[in-house]
């Protein structure tokens, strides 16, 4: 007879009975369906390794530009412009993503000639969007908040590529400052020239050789903008894009162990799903569960002969699964750059 523990009471033993009784079952039910755990688990992890394996090596690199701010002293170091920057740069930032622009450095750089082939010049140009990122650096003297730099960063599959074309978004940054600071600064003076002739005019006549001078002044100005002394906040490139070493996705690792958890996931519903689905009893006590009937005897598992048929025919159909499920992952993963981020951290 069962001796009970000391402090042990009869609901206790119970539930650490049932507890035992529970994984007995569990592990006799894995048994039962050991094959149809192992090839659900199989199907699986091979699927997810494929992919982990298709995906392609994905690289980016960064390039810094310095924000060089005017001096604050009256004259011609004064900025037209001050306190316009952030402006100025997301009127640069909608130049630099606009489909003319976007279109010119895919055919300069032979980016995306999948999409392109394909005629999808609009995914193209989403998809590069998508890759390019401005961040912003920023410092706060005086409690102000100031942008002193920023980041231009792209990704794809190349190094050599990624370096090239973060740098030349970067020069574009440049250009573009420098002609919108030629534009303000111009548009300044020629207002103060229209201002002067105003003046001149209510004095002089159109024949006075100051109002003619003038006139051809403001003519010249406004055919051919030219830089002034008055400037705003310049750009200047401090560190280019160099090529990446490393890859920053995908990060295949975390495919695997995602695919092994999954497929052990998999692999337990199909058990408990093949389980329920059985009504066969496997024991005395479960017939006894069932029936009220008394059981006169037992009959001991009697081992058949393998069958007639060739084991080939059985392995056929699951080989032939695998090899769907591999085809499968692989034309899902093959150049799927978005898909190569799923477990990455800080990718534009």
């Amino acid at each position: 007879m069962a001796q009970r523990e000391p402090g042990e009471t009869l609901v206790s033993r119970a539930a650490r009975n049932d507890g035992g009784g529970a994984t007995t079952r569990a592990l006799t039910a894995l048994r039962r369906h050991a094959w149809l755990a192992a090839i659900a688990f199989l199907v699986i992890f091979a699927g997810v390794a494929t992919i982990a394996m298709s995906l392609p090596d994905i690289y980016r690199a960064t390039a810094t530009v310095l924000v060089e701010h005017p001096g604050t002293t009256e004259g011609s170091g004064k900025s037209l412009i001050a306190g316009e920057l952030e402006t100025r740069l997301q009127t640069i930032g909608q130049e630099v993503l606009s489909q003319a622009r976007l279109m010119a450095l895919m055919a300069s750089f032979d980016l995306y000639p999948e999409l392109r082939e394909w005629g999808a010049h609009a995914s193209a140009v989403e998809r590069l969007r998508r890759d390019i990122q401005v961040k912003l650096v920023r410092a706060e003297p005086a409690g102000r908040p100031t942008t002193v730099a920023f980041g231009i960063t792209f990704r794809a599959r190349d190094p050599e590529t990624v370096a090239r074309v973060a740098n030349v978004l970067a020069a574009f940054y440049v250009e573009e400052n420098a002609k919108i600071l030629v534009r303000q600064a111009s548009g300044a003076r020629l207002t103060r020239l229209n201002q002067e002739l105003m003046q001149m005019q209510e004095v002089y006549t159109a024949q006075h050789p100051d109002v003619i001078r003038l006139k051809a002044e403001i003519t010249a100005l406004e055919r051919s903008p030219k830089a002034t002394a008055a400037v705003g906040e310049e750009f200047r490139i401090l560190d280019p894009a160099g090529p990446a070493r490393h890859a920053v996705a995908p990060r295949r690792l975390l495919f695997f162990l995602f695919g092994a958890g999954l497929g052990l996931g998999v692999a337990a519903l199909a058990v408990l799903l093949a389980e329920r689905l059985d009504g066969s009893f496997h024991s005395v006590e479960e017939l006894q569960a069932f029936s009220k009937l008394p059981v006169l005897v037992t009959i001991p598992h009697i081992g058949v002969a393998d069958s007639a048929r060739p084991r080939w025919l059985t392995a056929a159909p699951i080989a032939i699964g695998l090899v769907l499920v591999v085809l499968a992952s692989y034309h899902l993963a093959s150049g799927n750059d978005q898909l190569a981020f799923l477990f990455s951290r800080g990718t534009p």
